[in-house]
């Protein structure tokens, strides 16, 4: 980190949470706003500078959702120029890769709404699987487990899901995505909403797989999670035990996965930006209907 003051902001769908540290990467504040969407955010940031007490920033990194491609970045530069003397715009989920690894490479994979992973190599690439939304993927979130659970007879008897209401209702996915809660906390005794949890499981691990393909590691590249699903200590379980599945029939190493080592605006504010940004591909996505690719593990060799 260089002299100064460094302000680290993770932008969500509903909270901004801001971590201003200084130039040896020690804490001294933070704050958390309802969410403007990052557009909005300029308006937001006088009131942050009266919370935190900064005058001047030499840095400024953003993390936020809506901010994957080189447009949007370039677009969030210009909107926040004159806020500090280097901006650097990413995605909300390359921020919390960065926050995962504490700016070194792994495969990290995310599961709330969506699902999504992202692996970043010793060279600094990048590769993303799934993150496609409701319509075309998000295999194993919690979207997937709600109506997973939708369609099961047994399932909505038991929860009294009326199939007809959800079904000609505006419920969007957050609304299904929230049913998945329920489903996780029987999967420790109903037979249906475990077939559901296990596979949901299976499906984010293959994710972490198909996100490393053809990227080089140092020796075991190691995974983390991130998001609601795994909150559930139960469902962490059974990711990690897909993992080593997976880890078995391709004689991979198993080390399991770890809990992030810092919190997003903590690492935006206190870990060097990148000094290139991470080459995104979607090169080995699985789209529903189509193949499965070869597998790694939490720890795949490359």
């Amino acid at each position: 980190m260089t002299a100064g003051l460094h302000l680290g902001l993770d932008l969500g769908g509903t909270w901004l949470r801001a971590c201003l540290a200084d130039g040896q990467g020690r804490v001294l504040k933070r704050a958390r706003l309802a969410s403007p969407g990052w557009r909005r955010l300029p308006g937001l940031l006088p009131e942050l500078r009266r919370r935190l007490g900064f005058r001047r920033l030499d840095s400024l990194t953003l993390g936020s959702t809506g901010l994957w491609t080189p447009a949007h970045k370039s677009e969030a530069r210009r909107i926040l120029r004159g806020w500090a003397a280097k901006i650097t715009p990413m995605s909300d989920v390359e921020l919390a890769h960065r926050a995962a690894f504490a700016g070194g490479p792994g495969i990290l994979v995310l599961a709330g709404t969506g699902s999504i992973a992202l692996a970043r190599d010793r060279r600094g690439r990048g590769q993303r699987a799934g993150g496609w939304g409701p319509l075309l993927g998000d295999d194993g979130s919690g979207f997937w487990i709600g109506r997973s659970a939708l369609r099961d007879p047994s399932l909505r008897s038991r929860l009294r899901l009326d199939l007809l209401a959800w079904a000609h209702a505006e419920h969007g996915a957050r609304d299904i995505a929230s049913l998945a809660p329920r489903i996780l906390r029987l999967a420790r005794t109903d037979p249906a909403a475990r077939r559901i949890s296990d596979a949901a499981a299976e499906h984010l691990a293959d994710l972490a797989a198909q996100s490393c393909r053809g990227l080089r590691f140092s020796g075991p590249a190691p995974v983390a999670w991130w998001g609601g699903l795994f909150q559930d200590p139960t469902f962490q379980d059974r990711f990690r035990r897909a993992l080593r599945r997976l880890a078995r029939r391709r004689s991979l190493s198993r080390a399991a996965p770890q809990p992030p080592l810092l919190t997003a605006e903590t690492a935006a504010a206190i870990l060097r930006p990148p000094s290139k940004p991470i080459l995104m591909t979607a090169g080995t996505a699985a789209l529903p209907g189509s193949t499965p690719r070869p597998v790694a593990s939490g720890t795949a060799r490359r």
